[in-house]
Parts: C-alpha cells; sequence; structure tokens
C-alpha cells in the first residue's frame, strides 16, 4: 500500500502494526516529517516494511500497489485564515493549504492514481466538510471505470473519498 503525504507516519505505521504481512510505501515532501515518521516506525517495530520516500505525492512509488491512503492538505483558501491557532500554530502550512477550493492535492493525486493502482485496488482520501460532490466528480472523471462513493465520519458528515478500481 502507499501513505500519501505521511508526515508523523500514523497510518503507516498504524497498518503495518496491525497487519504483520503489509508493506507500506510513505511518501511525503518534507525530509523532517519523514524523519519523524522513520522514529515512529522504529518505535513501532515495523521500521523493516514501512519503506519512506521522499517525493511528491505517488512519483516517487517503484511499484504498483493495492490500496492507497491519502491524508492530503484540503483547506479551501478562504478558510485558510479561519482555523483556530491550536492549528495553524502547530502545522505548516504545506500540510494545511489545498488551493482555492481545497482540492487541489486531490486533483493531482487522482491524475497520478491510475498509473499507480493494480486491477482491482482502491484508493481512500480524506476530504474537507463540503467538498463531496466536487471531489466526486473528479474521481469519476480519473477512474471512469471505477466506483467512487463518500464515506461518513462518526458525526456522519462525508470525510472520506473512496476509489475501487475495476480494471
Amino acid at each position: 500500500m502507499a501513505d500519501v503525504g505521511t508526515g508523523c507516519g500514523a497510518i503507516a505505521v498504524s497498518l503495518a502494526h496491525r497487519l504483520s504481512d503489509l508493506e507500506v510505501y510513505a511518501t511525503d515532501i518534507s525530509a523532517a516529517a519523514l524523519e519523524v515518521a522513520a522514529g515512529n516506525a522504529q518505535r513501532h517495530g515495523v521500521a523493516g516494511r514501512v519503506h519512506l520516500l521522499l517525493g511528491d505525492m505517488l512519483e516517487p512509488l517503484p511499484q504498483a500497489v493495492a490500496l492507497i491512503a491519502a491524508n492530503m492538505p484540503y483547506v479551501a483558501d478562504s478558510d485558510y485564515a479561519a482555523l483556530p491557532t491550536s492549528i495553524l500554530d502547530y502545522e505548516p502550512a504545506v500540510a494545511l493549504w489545498g488551493g482555492p477550493d481545497g482540492l487541489d492535492p486531490l486533483r493531482r493525486l487522482l491524475h497520478q492514481a491510475p498509473a499507480k493502482l493494480i486491477p482491482g485496488g482502491a484508493l481512500l482520501a480524506e476530504i474537507g466538510h463540503g467538498q463531496g460532490e466536487l471531489a466526486m466528480a473528479l474521481a469519476r472523471e480519473a477512474f471512469p471505470q471505477g466506483e467512487a462513493r463518500l464515506l461518513p465520519d462518526l458525526a456522519g458528515v462525508p470525510r472520506v473519498l473512496q476509489v475501487l478500481t475495476k480494471w
């Protein structure tokens, strides 16, 4: 699997810890973030199965994967200034800002994903509140033969875009 925008490695490390046969490629554009992820992978005994790759989205992957998980920036320009200081003071802008409508990173991911998913693979990407309809349209454009749907968070708000391939 691939964990795009791994940051501290929470997704990559958790899944590798839980699934003992899983090999994970964890990508990030931040070398500092990958250092933190390396420490977390080591601390949890999965460093041999979590492969940290510096680069943009799926570009550094050496092979296609069965699952792509992505927690990328999705804050729209109009929402950025309104974020609480508890977020702005601790998260780098590159980890938050997603462009005019918040979906620029998702667009780039969906452009790269068809070449990086094996037949029958899946993509899961976190999206912001109110971005579901446009995210679905982007997914259907990138995967015309796939199946896209939105998954809700615990409050019932659509927050995860799921794409299942059918090649």
